[in-house]
């Protein structure tokens, strides 16, 4: 079965081949550049449909194009900058700062809703508008109406200088799609004003909905205390219903499955209600991708590091790191999915890939996140593995074969 997703707004393929499910041809995939849009062809693309008509090739003038665009709009970014992303010498990561720069080049270029959506989501590899901070839900709504960066600016000092009232009592959480809704309703800066003065104290905890899946995913996955019974009564070859064992978290659930078939990992002494332990079961990487894996380096860093997800999933302090907690809930949707289905076979019927896929999409459009993007490394790894016969070992292998190459 080969599935190709396409870009509709340029001409590169992205095939998901369940054919191949060597690790393998996953990591010659990840390494081969060409098949993943690079920062300065999205880039490019961009200034093209809004002014630039020079060869798309020269680094220069492409460079003068941007920077003469951003002086016109009183915003300031170094011309090296903008030289290192041209020139590849330099990809936005997801720092406050590059989500900022990514912001002055909308502003600069005058950019309309959905070309910044998809410069985002298939350029830059994020969410457009966080509308939970202050910052991003006022640059929603001036490039929405058209206003300039300044505008935005001055609009942002009148919010800050806003009294920071309490939270009412008995208010419950406020999530991003209900903020978003109410903005649109803001049709002048007079009604702006007047939501954010009354509506401040909400402006302090964003990636609730998220959040709300992660833990209930980590509920579902992770294994508890009383699960340490059933595995010790597993081993001593004792009969246990069927009943208690789907009472286990999946990650031990997993296990006991391999174990009725003889094997019998080495899980002695380790905490099986542990946060690593059921990252450990998942995908088996310790530390992120190996420097020494061979994927080019963007590669690398478009995977998080085990700690990354260790802090979302322990709650250590509240991460602004949108990418992050996008990847977190692919990866636990991902092993949800598809231990479920090796658990109870007979859960669906028909088409288990496009039911992955349909649900994983309709998850992350809820909680505010871009859609599966195959020209996403991150992405396009969970969707082969999805493809593949034996997806859990499909993801397991091509990350082991990294962290150990």
């Amino acid at each position: 079965m080969a599935i190709t997703s396409t870009q509709s707004s340029d001409s590169f393929n992205w095939p998901i081949d369940s054919d191949k499910a060597d690790p393998a041809y996953a990591l010659e995939y990840l390494n081969n550049p060409e098949h993943f849009p690079s920062f300065s062809s999205g880039l490019t693309e961009l200034i093209s449909k809004y002014g630039y008509k020079g060869r798309p090739d020269h680094t220069d003038d492409k460079t003068r194009f941007l920077l003469s665009k951003l002086s016109e709009a009183e915003i300031s970014i170094t011309k090296s900058t903008v030289l290192d992303w041209f020139r590849e010498k330099r990809r936005p990561n997801s720092s406050s700062e590059s989500r900022e720069h990514m912001f002055h080049v909308c502003f600069a270029l005058s950019v309309s809703p959905a070309d910044m959506e998809w410069f985002f989501g298939r350029v830059y590899f994020d969410r457009t508008f966080n509308c939970h901070t202050v910052e991003e839900a006022v640059y929603d709504y001036c490039l929405t109406h058209k206003l300039p960066y300044r505008h935005a600016e001055k609009l942002i000092a009148v919010i800050r200088a806003f009294p920071d009232p309490k939270s009412p009592s008995g208010s419950g959480t406020v999530f991003t799609k209900d903020i978003i809704h109410s903005l649109k309703r803001c049709e002048t800066d007079e009604e702006l004003l007047r939501f954010f003065k009354h509506n401040k104290h909400i402006f302090h905890q964003w990636n609730q909905t998220a959040m709300k899946y992660i833990n209930g995913f980590d509920k579902l996955i992770r294994g508890k205390k009383s699960d340490k019974a059933v595995i010790n009564a597993c081993k001593a070859g004792k009969t246990f219903l069927p009943k208690e064992v789907r009472q286990c978290g999946l990650i031990v659930q997993e296990y006991l499955l391999a174990a009725r078939g003889g094997r019998f990992d080495y899980i002695s002494g380790k905490s099986i209600d542990s946060v690593d332990f059921m990252l450990e079961r998942m995908i088996t990487l310790n530390s992120g991708l190996s420097r020494q894996a061979p994927v080019p380096l963007f590669v690398k860093r478009n995977f998080p590091s085990k700690k990354t997800f260790s802090d979302i999933l322990n709650r250590c302090g509240s991460s602004t790191s949108y990418d992050s907690i996008r990847k977190c809930l692919i990866l636990l949707k991902f092993y949800h999915f598809w231990a479920a289905l090796l658990l109870q076979p007979d859960l669906i019927d028909h088409s288990p890939f496009d039911i992955y896929c349909d649900e994983t999409n309709a998850l992350l459009a809820e909680c505010g996140y871009e859609d599966l993007f195959p020209g996403n490394p991150y992405d396009w790894l969970f969707l082969w593995a999805s493809a593949c016969k034996k997806p859990l070992d499909a993801l397991r292998g091509v990350i082991s074969s990294i962290d150990s190459a």
